[in-house]
């Protein structure tokens, strides 16, 4: 019996996998994508840092004299700070739909004009499902390529689906849960050709940080390098939402880490190392920056 029950939850698994690609993953393809690849797949020599907007990213500009030979990814907000010009990044990547659904909102704006400053070459990612028009309007300084990028999840279950997962991964077809900028900033790192990407400010230790009030409002403490804020946690329209949703939000997360560790030991040549002190990812290889910057890129 139990033999037979399993192979009737194979033969489920099977359909389910493979008639849930045929759902959103291709609604998205053709909707926007349409099976676009903008990344050139071009090796890239340099180490790359990942750099979240959590507090231990002020560790980078303490060591800025020591760094050398290092090619610098940057997400959201950090494009209106001072850091971000002094880093001068390769990569700036942005995940966050606040961008085109509240465009008259004080950061959106402040973003654009600084993307105006920019006088270095540098890809800005952006999302296929992101408007049209934020591409013509960073391109508009000739520094600045957007690049495009999937934002089109697929979890099947069977093995044989999850290696397919990885392959659609690899032509940039399939990506993770776009829950939280890291993943994309990961996940565009490894599809620009860096094989050696050293994660910074990346806490991920929201849990800590959150609280039910009064009103049975999910209250957050949010830190980043520039300061810390504390809200009650609304969606995109400004609705609070439930502590149920900060949950998922966070097992999708975890669970997406785990994903590009997966994809990263798929194509073999990729080393992803979590540099940031007192992070709650544990899907990737731990590391320190003195390591690097001495040359002896030691992991724990």
């Amino acid at each position: 019996m139990v033999k037979f029950r399993h192979i009737i939850h194979l033969i489920i698994a099977f359909f389910s996998d493979y008639l849930s690609i045929l759902g959103r993953p291709l609604f998205y393809q053709l909707q926007y994508q349409r099976f676009r690849n903008d990344f050139s797949g071009k090796v890239k020599t340099n180490k790359l840092f990942v750099l979240g907007n959590g507090p231990s990213f002020a560790i980078i500009e303490k060591h800025l004299n020591k760094i050398e030979n290092i090619d610098f990814l940057a997400v959201n907000n950090s494009i209106n700070t001072d850091l971000f010009f002094k880093l001068k990044p390769k990569m700036f990547v942005i995940v966050d739909m606040v961008y085109w659904m509240h465009p008259t909102r004080d950061s959106v704006i402040k973003t654009y004009k600084n993307a105006e400053r920019i006088d270095w070459n540098i890809e800005i990612f952006l999302p296929y499902n992101f408007p049209s028009y934020m591409k013509s309007k960073f391109e508009s300084n000739s520094h600045i390529r957007v690049c495009r990028y999937a934002n089109n999840p697929w979890e099947p279950e069977m093995k044989s689906a999850q290696r397919l997962k990885w392959w659609l991964y690899k032509k940039g077809l399939l990506s993770p849960n776009g829950s939280n900028v890291s993943l994309a900033a990961i996940y565009t790192a490894i599809l620009n050709g860096y094989k050696n990407i050293y994660l910074f400010g990346v806490e991920h230790s929201w849990m800590r940080d959150v609280r039910v009030n009064a009103q049975n409002e999910v209250v957050l403490i949010d830190r980043h390098y520039y300061g810390d804020s504390e809200h009650v946690w609304v969606d995109y329209e400004g609705k609070p939402i439930h502590l149920i949703d900060f949950l998922s939000s966070q097992l999708c997360t975890f669970t997406m880490h785990m994903n590009l560790r997966k994809f990263a030991d798929y194509l073999g040549d990729v080393k992803i190392i979590n540099c940031t002190e007192g992070s709650y990812i544990d899907a990737y290889e731990r590391g320190k920056l003195e390591d690097i910057i001495n040359g002896d890129v030691h992991v724990e």
